[in-house]
C-alpha cells in the first residue's frame, strides 16, 4: 500500500511539473552535432541541426525547448507526464514517465529527438539523453 501511495505521489508531481524538470546533476549538455560549422552541410541544413541541438540541450538542463513549438495535435501519453514538440524538421519528446528496474523504482525524464525520414533517412535518425532519478524513499519503517 505504501509504495503504491508512493507512485500515486509520484506521477501526480510528475504530472505537475513536467516541463521543470531539474537538470541532469554533474551532467553538461554536449551538442550532439560536432563541429556543424566545418561538417560540409549546408546552411539550412546546419540551421535545422543547431535547432534541434539547442532544444536537446535545453531539455538536458531542465528548461523548455527554444525552437520547437508544444504539440496540441500529439495523443496524450498514458503516464501523464512525456510532453511532445514539434521543430523544423524533427520531433521532440520530452519523456518524463515512471519506470522500474529491479527494485528500483523512478521517473525516467529526458529529450528524444526523432528527424523527419527525409531528412534523415534511415536507422539513425533519434538520438536521445534518458537518466531515471530515484523516487524518494518512503519514511515509514525506518
Amino acid at each position: 500500500m505504501t509504495r503504491v501511495l508512493a507512485i500515486l505521489t509520484a506521477l501526480t508531481l510528475v504530472g505537475c511539473n513536467s516541463s521543470e524538470f531539474p537538470a541532469a546533476k554533474g551532467a553538461s549538455c554536449q551538442a550532439p552535432f560536432a563541429d556543424l560549422a566545418n561538417s560540409g552541410a549546408s546552411t539550412e541544413d546546419q540551421q535545422v541541426l543547431r535547432e534541434a541541438s539547442e532544444d536537446f540541450c535545453a531539455v538536458v538542463s531542465g528548461k523548455e525547448p527554444r525552437h520547437a513549438k508544444f504539440d496540441d495535435t500529439a495523443a496524450l501519453p498514458s503516464d501523464g507526464g512525456t510532453l511532445f514538440y514539434v521543430g523544423r524538421k524533427y520531433r521532440l519528446t520530452v519523456l518524463n514517465s515512471l519506470s522500474s528496474f529491479g527494485s528500483l523504482n523512478g521517473t525516467a525524464h529526458g529529450p528524444i529527438l526523432t528527424f523527419d525520414e527525409s531528412f534523415a533517412p534511415g536507422n539513425t535518425n533519434v538520438i536521445s539523453n534518458i537518466r531515471v532519478y530515484p523516487l524518494p524513499r518512503s519514511q515509514e519503517g525506518r
